[in-house]
């Protein structure tokens, strides 16, 4: 009877937590170890007892992972996990979007979306956006050997990636003898490098330099041009949210939390230090 009543109990206790499970009282973050005060700030989700973050992948060092589902950790997964850690929330997830639909604002369903998005003015009339959380300038990158330069880019083929700070830079500011050439995501612009579709590719040094950092040394960041720009979170224009994220990033920087996971993931990734990269000036 007393073998009974035990194997009863372990049954009960086994059922008792894939319950909990199930229920979402444990804390899923992947790889992310959070450990800001729990349950500090309140948000209003789209999901119960989930944050659901926008984005755009793959993203490495950002988002080490392809997918949502293979997307465990990361630079930006583990501040969205922060965020859904001191809002109180058991779950996090991803919403993969391409880059057009994701800075077109036409995107539904998510909470904040935090995909290395530049903040501009025009940006700002769709969305609402944090303070900074990383600050980037627009960093140069050519095949190793290639002869680019500040006094010869304009004469050069130049890719952007569409939609991207760098194109409206390269078009705006810059203004080249040709038009650049449009690419939807980061790894097709290094691609079109290393095929000689284009003599240089112009996108925030950050995310550069861990692109190129990817081709054994066929291709290297040679210069970058200071944008007094940085990322913002996103969230719906005049959403509730907006404020209470603003505070956390806020609170994140101010505690050593960002510094902190851009030493654990960002610093690896470069290769170098992005301050090391020589900064040009237009002609």
């Amino acid at each position: 009877m007393k073998h009974k009543q035990m194997l009863a109990a372990v049954i009960m206790t086994i059922i008792g937590m894939g319950q909990a499970l199930a229920d979402g009282v444990a804390p899923f973050y992947g790889k992310c170890a959070p450990n800001g005060p729990a349950g500090s700030i309140s948000l209003t989700t789209t999901q119960p007892d989930t944050l659901i973050v926008a984005t755009v992948l793959p993203n490495p060092g950002w988002y080490n992972g392809m997918s949502p589902a293979s997307t465990q950790d990361g630079f930006e997964y583990c501040m969205a996990a922060e965020i859904a850690h001191r809002a109180g929330l058991k779950n996090l997830k991803l919403l993969n979007l391409a880059w057009d639909q994701y800075i077109s604002g036409t995107a539904k369903g998510y909470d904040v979306a935090i995909a290395s998005t530049t903040i501009t003015e025009k940006r700002k009339q769709v969305f609402d956006f944090s303070q900074p959380y990383f600050n980037s300038n627009l960093g140069i990158a050519v095949k190793k050997g290639t002869e680019v330069t500040a006094s010869n880019l304009r004469s050069k083929r130049i890719g952007v990636i569409q939609g991207n700070m760098g194109s409206d830079w390269v078009i705006n500011t810059l203004k080249p003898d040709r038009q650049p050439l449009l690419y939807q995501t980061q790894p097709d612009l290094v691609n079109a490098l290393l095929a000689d579709q284009v003599d240089v590719i112009v996108s925030d040094t950050t995310l550069v330099l861990s692109a190129t950092a990817g081709t054994k040394g066929a291709a290297e960041v040679v210069g970058q041009y200071d944008v007094d720009q940085g990322y913002g979170a996103v969230t719906p224009k005049n959403s509730s949210n907006s404020a209470t994220i603003d505070k956390a990033i806020g609170d994140m920087m101010k505690d050593g939390t960002i510094a902190a996971l851009s030493g654990s993931y960002l610093t690896p990734l470069f290769g170098r230090d992005p301050n090391s990269v020589p900064v040009w000036q237009l002609p």
